[in-house]
Formats: C-alpha cells, structure tokens, sequence
C-alpha cells in the first residue's frame, strides 16, 4: 500500500492529499494536467452556486467534492460518500488543509439496500469495488451500505442541486435504492455512462420512470445538447447528465443547456446569413491572433478560386460558435455545422490544415475520436512530406496556441500545435501511454512551442518510464 502522502494545488488553489506515486492514477493526472480530466467537472464548477447542496457518490480522493465545496462555500453542503477507510482519510485530510466545514464525508457506500459487504480493494482506488462475497485471493474491507432513500431521511434532505454517481457498476443498485428520493428531488445528476468499453444504457431506462431527461457536455461550449441513446457515443464519452424539466428550465435560464440539437432545413450559408457579422470573417477573428496576422496577407492573395466560400463559411460559423453575444442554440448549432463543413474540406484538400481546423471544431463538439483521427492523419501527411501547407486560413488545433507567436518558425508553430493536440487528445492522461509517446514529447519540446503540460507530461513520462518504450 502507499502510506506516504503528498499535498497538491489544483484549480482554484484548492489543496487535495494524495498518496505520493506516480504509479497511481489520480496523483499522475492532478500532477500532469493540475486538475481532473473530465471536462464535466469544469461544467459542474460552472454551474453550482454559493448555497447549493451537492452529493458525491464515489468521491475517492475528492477532486469533485473539493472543487463543489469550493464553489457551494460554507451556505452550501457537499455530502461525500467514500467507503473505503484509507481513501476516505486521504480525503478528510484534503478537508482540513482547505478548511472545508461544509463537506460531511460519510464512510460508507451506496447500492439498493443497506448491509455490510466486502468492497474489493485495488491500487488504484477508482477501481474499488463492492462484491457479493469475499474472495480468498483479493484485498478486501468489509463496509457499511446505505441507500439514498435511507440517506434521504438521515440527513433531512429537501433539496438537492447535484448528484455525481460514481460507483464502478454499483450506479443502477444505487437506484434502485433511491425511488423516494428520485420521486421527491429534482437534482441535476452526473452519472458515469461507460462501463469499462461498453455503454450502460441501463441507468437511462432507470432514470426515465422519474421523467429525468438527458443530455451530454459539448466541450467547447460548456453547456449541454440533448443525447440521443440511438446514436453511437463518441468512444471517449464517460458521463452523461440527467435532468428533470424544471431544472431543465433553470439551466436553460443560466445559457447552459441547448433543447433542440439542430434547426430544420439549416445549412452553413444560411447561418452565416442569418446571424453572421463581420466580426466573425476569418480576416478579423484569425487576423487578430498572432500567427493569422503573420499569415493574413498570403491568405488574402490566395483566397480567389479553390473552396473559397466553402471555407470562408466555415470559419465564420467556427466564430458564431465562440461568440457569447449570440443564442447558446445559434452558437451550437454553428459548431456543429462549422465540423461538418471542414469534414468535407479536409476530404477534398487533404495537404492544407483543414485538419487542424476540423480537430478543432470537433473536440469543442465532443467529437474527440473523429478529431483524434483526423490528426493523426495530418501527422502521418507531416512525417510523409516533411512540409506543412499553410496557404489557406485555419484555425489551430488547440487554443493555447491562439495566442501562441510563431516567432518567424511559422512551419515548426504549426507542427508543434499538431503535435501538441494529439498529445492532449489523444488520451485521457499520458499516465495510459505507457511510455509510447516518450519520442513525441521530446520531439515537441525541441520544436521550442510547448507549454508548461507538455513539459509536465515529458517529465512525468520520463520518471515513470526510465527506459523509452520500444519503437
């Protein structure tokens, strides 16, 4: 076991003690990316307010519970459930480093009715689980089980803000323990929807009979799009929302949830027609930025003939989308059309950075496999021809480097940023790598572009991985 512990600063000057491994998941990530991977969590800051009351179902070392603690303040509440004794006092150390008194961390978990049973120990305490039985040949401890319908009483509760389930396959258990509370409340929950490469769709039906609506984050745009459980989930996809109509309405209020996820009969040049404003021509949203001014007068000279209005229309809607005096619906709906429009662009002129531009678009849309895709690709022409055609607008592959000045090495700028959003794209943390993506890192930090997570990243990769991983 890992007894020694270490004390990390994450957003908001939040303090979180984890043990001191780099072996283990969430020390890795918190070091790495000095905050959680999932961007729901940065939605969930976004939407929770001083005085709200929270749940945490499966708060392990806290990062959820801290940061809703932090924004809920000491009107609010957070109740964290952990039943695992050495991961719940790594937590309540987290607690009085920060001076937390609104959080009660019950050690105990959740499931469909109260007991005491063996929860399965790992390593990594994302993985503990709760088993039927013991077994002779895995670490177990024996904890104590509630259901929220119990909890719902013990605690009084009346309202609830926010629910995060988090329970490695306990999730449907733990409704099924939980109709008065479901009945009575109307929290926004965050459910994990993978379980471990399949789709658990389960908790949707469950979820249905309590008029519980759905809905998946949009990155870019941090608000949520209705989910469609027909559709094929992005593979990277790991939670979804529940909502009930009135909170569906209050967050609709706050400009952070989108009903209807495509207007009909909408194309890009109606968009663009209808809402489009000068601002949002690539001339003046590229050309404020230090490598479009750099490039803007090629860009210019070249833009008679080829895709022309094709791409013209694509990056307008790429700024519609990012524009916050417009409807959240238009902005939405501009993303979605704007990673349609490079999709095509980049079948039709495979040499330019449509690809960067299309990465884009759809990491801001959610769209994280497709654009992992069309980088590699990209990297794959680059390594292939050795050159980078920059004579046509785009957007960069990530935001850092918007503002990122290319420095006269417009060719190396452009590589570094590819490089730099399969990197961070690519996986949820480098900590699933393995160490294979060592020679990439380097390679990127040579380049003389990365920025403080990359350089993190390498340093992490190195002294987790002393050898570099064959090639």
């Amino acid at each position: 076991m890992f007894d020694r512990r270490v004390t990390l600063t994450i957003v908001d000057g939040i303090r979180i003690v984890v043990p001191d491994s780099l072996n283990l998941i969430t020390p890795y990530v918190l070091v790495e990316q000095q905050d959680w991977f999932e961007d729901e969590l940065r939605f969930v800051r976004a939407v929770l307010q001083p005085g709200s009351v929270v749940i945490d179902i499966g708060a392990n070392y806290g990062v959820y519970t801290l940061s809703m603690a932090h924004v809920v303040g000491p009107s609010g509440a957070v109740y964290a459930f952990e039943p695992a004794s050495r991961t719940a006092s790594y937590l309540r150390d987290s607690l009085d480093a920060n001076g937390f008194r609104q959080v009660v961390l019950a050690q105990a978990a959740l499931s469909s009715a109260p007991g005491l049973l063996p929860l399965t120990l790992h390593d990594n305490s994302e993985l503990n689980s709760l088993t039927a039985t013991a077994t002779d040949n895995a670490a177990v401890e024996w904890v104590d089980v509630v259901t929220l319908d119990e909890c719902l009483d013990r605690y009084s509760w009346s309202a609830i803000d926010f629910l995060k389930i988090d329970a490695e396959g306990e999730e449907l258990k733990i409704l099924k323990g939980a109709e008065r509370f479901l009945s009575t409340l109307s929290p926004l929950i965050e459910f994990e929807i993978r379980a471990g490469t399949s789709f658990n769709f389960e908790m949707i039906e469950e979820l249905k009979l309590y008029d519980f609506q759905f809905y998946r984050l949009v990155p870019g745009l941090n608000a949520l799009v209705p989910f469609d459980p027909r559709a094929t989930p992005d593979p990277f996809l790991l939670n979804l929302f529940a909502a009930k109509p009135d909170s569906v309405a209050r967050l609709r209020g706050m400009g952070r949830l989108v009903d209807q996820v495509r207007p009909p009969d909408q194309t890009p040049s109606h968009l663009v027609e209808q809402w489009g404003q000068p601002r949002h021509h690539w001339s003046q949203a590229l050309g404020a930025m230090p490598y479009g001014n750099a490039l803007r007068a090629d860009w210019e000279r070249a833009r008679h003939g080829r895709d022309g209005d094709d791409l013209d229309h694509a990056l307008t809607l790429y700024a519609m989308s990012q524009d916050v005096q417009l409807p959240l619906a238009t902005r939405f709906h501009a993303l979605e059309l704007c990673m349609q429009s490079f999709a095509q662009l980049c079948a039709v002129y495979p040499r330019q950075l449509h690809q960067a531009s299309f990465a884009r678009a759809a990491l801001d849309y959610g769209a994280r496999s497709a654009a992992v895709q069309e980088l590699v690709t990209r990297i794959n022409l680059l390594q292939q021809e050795q050159q980078v055609d920059l004579t046509a607008p785009f957007l960069a592959a990530i935001p850092r480097f918007d503002q990122l000045a290319p420095r006269g090495q417009l060719p190396s700028w452009a590589a570094a940023a590819l490089l730099e959003a399969i990197e961070i794209a690519g996986a949820y943390s480098s900590f699933y790598t393995a160490g294979d993506n060592r020679q990439r890192l380097e390679f990127l930090v040579n380049l003389g572009f990365a920025g403080p997570e990359i350089e993190r990243r390498l340093q992490l990769v190195r002294a987790r991985f002393p050898t570099p991983a064959s090639t």
